[in-house]
């Protein structure tokens, strides 16, 4: 099984290599499917979703402040490093 493939599937998609954020139907597969499926999906999801929650509200500002480095694999690959740059916002008086 090839997961970096999961989504480039040229029987399902149009153009199976090009990003298109809008792309539909897209069901998404990073937490795998039927018999495989992550069991903590729903808490790891939650959790995400909280840990913006909360960030996001305290940020004013978030850039890129360099290039991302990435973890080369052939079973699990993702972001060794994303240098950013942020500024917080002030606490009222």
């Amino acid at each position: 099984m090839c997961y970096w493939s999961g989504n480039r599937d040229e029987d399902v998609f149009e153009d199976p290599f090009s990003f298109c954020i809008e792309r539909s139907p897209n069901k998404h597969i990073a937490f795998g499917y039927g018999a495989h499926v992550c069991l903590g999906q729903h808490l790891a999801k939650m959790e995400i979703r909280s840990l913006y929650r909360e960030l996001l509200s305290r940020l004013d500002t978030i850039e890129l402040s360099g290039d991302p480095a990435w973890v080369e694999a052939n079973f699990v690959s993702g972001l060794k490093r994303l240098p950013i740059r942020y500024t917080m916002k002030r606490k009222a008086a």
